[in-house]
């Protein structure tokens, strides 16, 4: 009855009706499988109360409950017909709420975003970038520039893009010491979005779609090329990577682009996950993030929770430190640090670090945990069952619209012969990362590879022990086409344990390169912007 009347009255359910809905309708499913995600979400740890009413994002996507599950006593074979009637309520409730609420709360998103900008509007937004033009290194810069000044097609044009989509955090500095060696297979892309940004889970899928579309149209267009992929990497071939909650993003972002309206542009011919955030309600983060969120403190008792709960979950067991002392003392280097432009490259974003690494206010850290993380497990997680069923073949006709068949074929075509290459870190302890490696090579993508970064923790999985670049040339052998540089250092005094992971330096010296060079001309290019 309560379904009913949000049907005919979408405006007015409440939770609390929700819940008598699930009361009453309980003892009639049977031992159905209709306890969906898409039911689970009306309901969050039995807090009914939570969204008044609920909006068609959080009955179809948000809320998440993980222990509910209904009674399978029933043998009176009501329990199928009760499934199919409950179902049609909930498609249809999603399709009467979603087209109007997702407009009134992107416009509620926008006005609030456009307050808290600065004039120029460049405070609170997401952007797109060329880190490896940003910080002036010497290679990508005079490719840059000899594409630009060439009529011709160079070799920058004829690379593949790759865009990185940054954790729950928005920056960009996680992986910043893989992106000089992945610019010798790649035109290396990266999102930003600022601290205050406060845009949805499908805002931010909208921007990185229309981004590449974009990029792809635009290069196409310049350079009078058919709009087709290339057979070596070319305009519109394209390597998705993401990290942590770019993971959720990335593989929101790769069913995206393999639906036909977009893959006459883009073609995406590897997925990269790093500590992919698929695993967010079952992590410790899950556990202690929203109580750090949703206190009533003062600031001074935010940042102390902060310290005390959050940071924690990010560290290794000392690795980071310990390979820290092993480049001061010239031991070693990053294991992607092969060579002097490399090593200034390294110092001057090291030296940028306070710049760059800001605070995340509580109200940030709140809406990222619900609008992106558990908003975007959700929408996981929905996919996997989808995923599930038309494996097996047992998919519902009931919606029955294009956008549901398309929804199946992408997700059959992602899952089946998208090449996906899984990096966790062995010591993860924000996230389930190792075992999370487990579930989606084994049920979600089935040509996918796994590597686990010895000794790394959630934020230095990226760091100093990984050799991306390596690995993706052994997954991707396709983009090794460029001559890339072999990794290897010099012979060293040094032991294995004193490395911790790094590599012996590549010129044998017993001290590092003088940051007074990691602004010449010899290590570093300022980009020009057009």
């Amino acid at each position: 009855l309560a379904f009913a009347v949000a049907v005919a009255n979408p405006n007015g359910i409440s939770s609390a009706a929700a819940a008598t809905a699930f009361v009453h309708l309980d003892g009639g499913l049977g031992s159905s499988q209709c306890c969906s995600s898409r039911i689970h979400q009306l309901l969050h740890n039995n807090h009914f109360d939570r969204r008044n009413p609920i909006s068609a994002r959080s009955s179809a996507t948000h809320l998440r409950i993980k222990t509910h599950h209904f009674s399978s006593s029933s043998n009176d074979g009501g329990g199928n017909a009760w499934s199919e009637v409950f179902q049609n309520a909930i498609g249809t409730l999603d399709r009467r709420l979603g087209s109007k609420d997702d407009i009134d709360q992107k416009r509620r998103r926008n006005n609030d975003a456009s307050t808290n900008n600065g004039e120029d509007g460049n405070d609170s937004h997401i952007q797109f970038v060329s880190p490896l033009l940003e910080d002036g290194y010497p290679p990508a810069v005079l490719e840059y520039e000899q594409s630009s000044s060439s009529s011709s097609s160079s070799q920058m044009r004829k690379k593949p893009m790759l865009l990185y989509l940054p954790g729950f955090d928005g920056t960009i500095i996680s992986p910043f010491l893989q992106f000089p060696s992945l610019g010798e297979e790649f035109d290396v892309r990266a999102m930003k979005v600022s601290m205050d940004d406060r845009s949805t889970f499908e805002e931010l899928k909208e921007s990185v779609v229309e981004y590449l579309l974009r990029e792809c149209r635009d290069n196409n267009d310049n350079f009078g090329q058919q709009q087709q992929p290339q057979p070596n990497g070319g305009l519109g071939a394209l390597y998705l990577m993401g990290e942590s909650f770019g993971g959720i993003l990335a593989t929101e972002v790769a069913l995206e682009l393999n639906r036909p309206a977009y893959r006459e542009y883009v073609e995406l011919r590897g997925l990269i996950l790093v500590n992919p955030a698929t695993s967010y309600l079952r992590s410790a983060l899950y556990e202690l993030g929203p109580p750090v969120a949703n206190a009533e403190s003062g600031s001074a008792q935010y940042v102390f929770s902060l310290l005390t709960q959050l940071v924690p979950l990010f560290r290794d067991e000392g690795l980071f430190i310990k390979q820290i002392m092993a480049v001061l003392s010239s031991k070693g280097l990053a294991t992607a640090v092969n060579n002097p432009q490399r090593e200034a490259y390294m110092g001057r974003v090291a030296f940028d670090l306070p710049n760059r690494l800001k605070f995340m206010p509580k109200d940030t850290l709140k809406w990222r945990l619900e609008e992106w993380l558990e908003w975007g497990n959700g929408i996981f997680e929905d996919r996997l069952e989808m995923l599930q069923s038309a494996r097996d073949s047992t998919a519902s006709d009931d919606a029955s619209s294009a956008g549901d068949a398309a929804d199946t074929y992408a997700l059959l075509k992602v899952s089946q012969e998208l090449r996906t290459m899984i990096v966790v870190g062995e010591l993860d302890f924000t996230l389930p990362s190792w075992e999370e490696a487990g579930r989606l090579s084994t049920e979600v993508f089935r040509n996918a590879r796994v590597h686990v970064v010895p000794g790394a923790g959630h934020a230095s999985t990226c760091g100093a022990s990984l050799y991306l670049i390596g690995l993706l040339r052994e997954a991707f052998p396709e983009i090794n086409v460029h001559g890339g540089n072999d990794n290897g250092g010099w012979a060293t005094n040094a032991s294995e344990e004193e490395l911790h992971g790094l590599e012996p330096r590549y010129d044998g010296a017993w001290i590092g390169l003088n940051p007074l060079l990691y602004w010449s001309k010899d290590y570093y290019r300022k980009w020009r912007r057009e």
